[in-house]
């Protein structure tokens, strides 16, 4: 289930690069820390847009009036829990610091769920970790669709999240990555920098894998606003 929640600014907002950290910590508001805590690998994912009027400018994102944050879950009680949740909060007016600035839950809103057919775009960087890196170079740690080993990482990654999040092994008949239209990304995160991609890809799988990728994003860190794809 997906879902899109609306923040406004009270006035013109300047986000820092470095502005997921404030949105996982919106979530612990919504879920508690105790129920997020307890997720060994997190069931969903997150984007984060503030819109077309943003701009970005040395270390920061000026000219902020509202974020679009969507959330995506393929866990049916965590999805009633989440929206329910967020509508006690507009109640409340409750407000989230983003940087600065406080943001203010002006609604919540089911989106349309889509049949995943194979061909996606990311809505927030996907994040490929190599499976035995021995540095923590960006470059070295994380793998991109171009290089030799992204396949056999991406495969890794996701066998990491199916077991963990569905508890059950991971089968493939068939699969294959098809790069379309992608670029390289470094993010800020955390004080440090991720490496990632953003774009158009078609991805050959079961449809199992096609609708798990779909409801709860690719690639890791997924919990951190990473992964997040719409049908392209």
């Amino acid at each position: 289930m997906r879902f899109l929640v609306k923040l406004k600014a009270q006035s013109e907002a300047k986000v820092p690069l470095d502005y997921r950290r404030r949105f996982i910590s919106f979530l612990k508001v919504v879920f508690g820390v105790k129920l997020i805590s307890s997720f060994l690998v997190k069931p969903y994912t997150f984007a984060v847009y503030f819109g077309r009027d943003a701009r970005l400018r040395g270390e920061f994102i000026e000219g902020v009036k509202f974020i679009n944050f969507r959330f995506s879950t393929g866990d049916y009680s965590l999805a009633v829990n989440f929206y329910n949740r967020v509508l006690e909060l507009k109640a409340k007016n409750y407000k989230h610091r983003i940087g600065e600035y406080p943001f203010k839950v002006e609604g919540v809103r089911m989106e349309r769920e889509r049949r995943p057919s194979g061909r996606f775009k990311t809505l927030s960087p996907v994040i490929v970790e190599r499976k035995n890196f021995s540095s923590k170079k960006p470059t070295e740690r994380f793998v991109l669709p171009w290089e030799g080993d992204f396949e056999e990482a991406l495969l890794e990654n996701l066998k990491r999240r199916y077991e963990g999040i569905t508890g059950r092994p991971f089968r493939l008949s068939f699969f294959k990555f098809v790069a379309e239209n992608l670029r390289e990304e470094f993010i800020r995160h955390y004080g440090g920098y991720l490496r990632g991609f953003i774009g158009t890809f078609k991805l050959e799988a079961d449809f199992e894998i096609l609708d798990f990728v779909y409801k709860y994003g690719m690639g890791l860190r997924t919990g951190q606003g990473f992964g997040y794809l719409e049908v392209a």
